[in-house]
């Protein structure tokens, strides 16, 4: 009898190995297949989307891989190139390689099992990574249309819904896979005039409306993301991001009650959708309604504890309520979170501009402004700074 509960306490560990191996071996195929293809780095991240915090770092030449520091979340991953041109050709290669890679593996653990007559435990062992292996073939392979949010805010979809697109966009005219191209290398206004052209020539896919709308609002370029989202809602039924990126187009117009009606359409579809609920609260606190505010930013946190902007938010509209030493600590976390967040700096600057410290008041607001100087209203608050200065000094 114990010897059976050895046994089973040993397969039940077995377990918990098999599944982050054959989640390492898969992104290893990706990320070994790109290496070859454009001889550059490419980065792989078990246990989280991107995110390279909370985690041990390992170099093998150009090849580094991110480790959590949580076995337990080693069940997911992703693989980063680091070239920005990569060809249709080369991401479907890479991509393919990915699912292969674990077919692959289950191939031989097949073989291995059936061809020899290894122990018990190893026989297990080996059925366990079979399983393992198909289970995550079948995952990757089958397209599926759920988004994957990275670390960066980005999205992402399965292998198979890229596999999928990247076939798709084969019909595209040339002008397709220059703007992709554009948009990797972050150059987003040239990518949203590309695919703004390819929709003009009758090209009226969904995909391309997706990365148009991206692309204008990271080059923020709000109106013409906004006109974009309203054809794009006559299409099609809009996904709880789409609604999302609706309803940021209208918050920086200044249209917020209209933000807010489509934010809250992106909750109902997606309750734990992070970016609406922290837009919401940011939206919120741009109304003047901080208390209600600090709901969405308490969700966003509860969701993700390390989510900078929901702190420094937060921390204004503690601020803003009388909670002052609670606010500026959550903006410092912010801080800490992530040291670029010009959004922590503009929210420390009205805290100072708030108790008539100007000179210190411009000098975050100068700050927010070099780390993005497309931070919303950071101008007004420069100009505002700026002018109560000049007053003062003529008092």
């Amino acid at each position: 009898m114990q010897d059976l509960f050895i046994f089973i306490l040993l397969l039940i560990c077995l377990v918990f190995i098999i599944r982050p191996f054959t989640v390492i071996l898969h992104e290893l195929g990706h990320a070994i297949s790109v290496i070859l293809l454009t001889k550059q780095k490419a980065t792989i991240y078990i246990g989280s989307y991107g995110d390279p915090k909370k985690s041990l770092k390992i170099n093998f030449g150009i090849l580094n891989i991110f480790f959590r520091y949580n076995p337990f979340s080693w069940k997911s991953g992703c693989c980063v190139p680091s070239a920005k041109s990569i060809s249709i050709n080369q991401q479907i290669f890479y991509i393919l390689a990915g699912p292969l890679a674990s077919l692959l593996v289950g191939g031989i653990a097949y073989y291995l099992n059936f061809a020899y007559k290894p122990h018990e435990f190893l026989k297990e062992g080996l059925k366990m990574l079979i399983c393992s292996s198909l289970f995550d073939f079948f995952a990757n392979i089958i397209p599926s249309n759920t988004p994957i949010r990275l670390h960066d805010g980005n999205i992402t979809y399965n292998d198979g819904y890229n596999l999928q697109q990247l076939f798709y966009g084969k019909k595209f005219p040339k002008e397709y896979s220059m703007a992709v191209e554009l948009y990797n290398e972050q150059k987003f206004a040239e990518a949203a005039i590309l695919f703004e052209t390819i929709i003009l020539q009758d090209f009226k896919d969904e995909s391309i409306y997706r990365l148009a709308i991206s692309a204008f609002l990271q080059s923020k370029n709000f109106l013409k993301a906004k006109d974009l989202s309203e054809t794009l809602a006559l299409k099609s039924k809009m996904t709880s991001d789409d609604l999302s990126s609706f309803a940021l187009s209208y918050s920086q117009l200044g249209l917020h009650e209209k933000a807010i009606e489509f934010y809250d359409k992106s909750l109902f579809q997606n309750p734990d959708n992070k970016y609406s609920l922290n837009n919401k609260g940011y939206t919120l606190n741009l109304m003047g309604k901080f208390e209600e505010a600090i709901q969405y930013f308490n969700k966003v946190i509860d969701i993700d504890k390390d989510f900078a902007y929901s702190y420094n938010n937060r921390g204004l509209s503690k601020i803003k309520l009388g909670q002052v030493e609670e606010g500026l600590q959550d903006i410092i976390h912010s801080f800490e979170l992530d040291p670029n967040n010009s959004y922590g700096y503009m929210n420390m600057g009205i805290y100072h501009f708030d108790k008539s410290e100007f000179d210190e008041a411009l000098k975050q607001f100068i700050k927010a402004k070099e780390l993005d100087n497309s931070t919303y209203l950071i101008d007004k608050w420069i100009n505002d700074a700026k002018y109560q200065i000049e007053r003062r000094n003529i008092i």
